[in-house]
């Protein structure tokens, strides 16, 4: 049986996503996943180098460096020169959420787009970038970390979830036209 997350996460799913967008009609649920950083484990992948870096760096997968705020920061994975992976993170921030189409203030480090090249999946380097991450924010004073996923993200919900993050509270919010309900 396919599972129903995967319909939204490839490019047919993406387009009738954004044609329904473009509508006027869209909803989403996502979890807000927690964690205290009183401890942050490291993980590590083998022949692999997880760090802080400039965001050009990552440049190469395509990643929407133009979105960084100032005072958010990019961890990723390299093989070598070559970047495999990346997540942003930030301390303290406002940030808009663009699928809840409204800003939200994170206490302590918020990570937000985790990616991994496909053929480096499975190996580790989601959980190396998130504990790079978790361990770089507990050394810069934060107590907590918080990820938003969306609730049919089921890879990110595991990742999260296998490095003790738990939900804290669920955000729906559905949009058709000039009518909007939410957040819930």
């Amino acid at each position: 049986m396919v599972e129903l997350w995967r319909l939204g996460r490839n490019r047919y799913g993406r387009a009738v996503y954004e044609r329904l967008t473009a509508a006027g009609v869209t909803a989403t649920w996502m979890s807000e996943y927690r964690r205290p950083l009183d401890d942050a484990p490291s993980r590590t992948v083998p022949d692999l180098t997880v760090k802080h870096c400039e965001p050009a760096a990552v440049g190469p997968l395509g990643a929407p460096v133009g979105e960084l705020h100032d005072d958010e920061w990019v961890v990723a994975a390299f093989d070598g020169d070559t970047p495999v992976g990346y997540l942003f993170c930030s301390l303290d921030a406002r940030l808009d959420i663009a699928p809840l189409e409204r800003s939200m203030r994170f206490d302590g480090a918020y990570l937000r787009r985790v990616y991994v090249v496909p053929d480096h999946r499975k190996r580790g380097v989601a959980s190396a970038l998130v504990a790079t991450a978790c361990q770089r924010a507990h050394d810069r004073g934060a107590e907590r970390a918080t990820a938003l996923v969306a609730r049919d993200n089921v890879p990110s919900r595991a990742l999260f979830e296998s490095h003790g993050f738990t939900v804290g509270r669920d955000h729906r919010y559905v949009r058709v036209g000039p009518f909007s309900y939410g957040p819930l």
